[in-house]
């Protein structure tokens, strides 16, 4: 049994910003010699505390975390020797991997990761050259730890240095930009990115379209086209107090045409909003959701709250070790759990076809 250490936040310049270099596990005592496949990377239990007194950090679910992080790797998470990745490849050093994290494993104790050596590691590892094993986290402002990045092998169970602020003030911006774009927090950066270039194309385009639309009552009341909204209104009030009749009616045929442009501006809005956000479930792995896509956006855009409601209560499947898997099938037959057979009640799908979905899903990941 290993005995949990402690951590300390350490600055550190990275690829996507400063990141927690976390001191954390003895690595795991050689059974006859033989390096240990498996390594104890976070530790059991919601909250995680730090000798120097920075954080606590917390993981309310570590599947969620091993999701995360698999998600976000998207491939073999690198092993190096004392943060050489983050710390002397920025300074242009060497920093050659000792092994590769291929698999995370979310366990009553902790969540584990499954190395892959290289002959270098192996080499250090036999040699017992690194007593301790330590993560890069990225995490909130709060202390939730997000992921788990990489690890490196490393000596002192208590690294010191810098306080680790950036990241968490990138983190905590993320947050609030998920919020500020109607996005939920489990949205990929991918799909934040996506999302913030569409809405910045479709305020040009708006601008624009507005702007078109304002030049004709500008003409009307005498302005010059692309004069801005307030002076198109005080000449608009302007002519109106007057009483000019057909200018009213050339008007008011203007105005009926601006709103129904924006009212197309505003239906597209949410539809980009509602693809966003269900694209980014599916990807996620939300059982289910995929055959039902077109269905969910065109509902997201009238209530997005409810559709996030229905959408969050889907099971996940993927990568992360959280999946309940449902019983064997049975002649080439998809059986569902407790769960999926909620959820197809919930959604009012024949639990059959939900599990043909299900089936077809799996089959097409393979």
């Amino acid at each position: 049994m290993l005995r949990p250490a402690t951590f300390t936040s350490l600055h550190s310049a990275a690829d996507t910003g400063d990141l927690a270099l976390c001191a954390a596990f003895p690595l795991p005592a050689f059974e006859d010699d033989k390096v240990p496949e498996w390594i104890n990377l976070l530790p059991a239990g919601a909250i995680i505390t730090t000798v120097d007194g920075r954080g606590p950090y917390k993981v309310p679910s570590a599947a969620e975390v091993v999701r995360a992080s698999l998600q976000q790797a998207a491939g073999p998470m690198v092993l190096d020797e004392n943060h050489a990745t983050d710390i002397a490849a920025a300074r242009g050093e060497s920093a050659p991997a000792r092994g590769w994290i291929v698999a995370l494993d979310a366990r009553p104790d902790g969540i584990w990761g499954k190395v892959d050596w290289t002959k270098s590691g192996l080499e250090l590892m036999a040699d017992k050259a690194y007593r301790y094993i330590s993560p890069v986290i990225t995490h909130l402002k709060d202390g939730t730890v997000l992921e788990i990045r990489r690890a490196s092998l490393v000596n002192k169970p208590n690294l010191r240095g810098l306080a680790a602020l950036h990241q968490e003030n990138t983190m905590d911006l993320l947050a609030k930009l998920l919020a500020a774009l109607g996005l939920p927090a489990t949205t990929t950066e991918e799909a934040v990115i996506a999302a913030v270039t569409t809405m910045h194309a479709q305020q040009t385009a708006a601008s624009t379209a507005l702007q078109a639309a304002l030049d004709p009552i500008a003409t009307a009341v005498g302005l010059q086209a692309g004069a801005d909204a307030t002076a198109v209104l005080a000449g608009v009030q302007q002519v109106t107090a007057k009483g000019n009749d057909n200018v009213v009616v050339a008007l008011q045929a203007e105005i009926a045409t601006l709103a129904s442009q924006v009212k197309t501006l505003t239906e597209t809005g949410s539809k980009e909003r509602a693809t966003v956000y269900v694209d980014g479930e599916i990807k996620r792995g939300r059982a289910g959701l995929k055959p039902l896509r077109d269905h969910y956006i065109a509902m997201h855009m009238a209530d997005p709250a409810r559709v996030e409601k229905e959408i969050g209560a889907m099971i996940v499947l993927g990568p992360s070790g959280a999946r309940v898997d449902p019983p064997a099938p049975v002649n080439g037959e998809i059986s569902l759990n407790a769960e999926q057979r909620a959820t197809a009640k919930m959604l009012g799908i024949d639990e059959k076809a939900y599990a043909e979905t299900l089936k077809a899903e799996r089959e097409a990941a393979l």
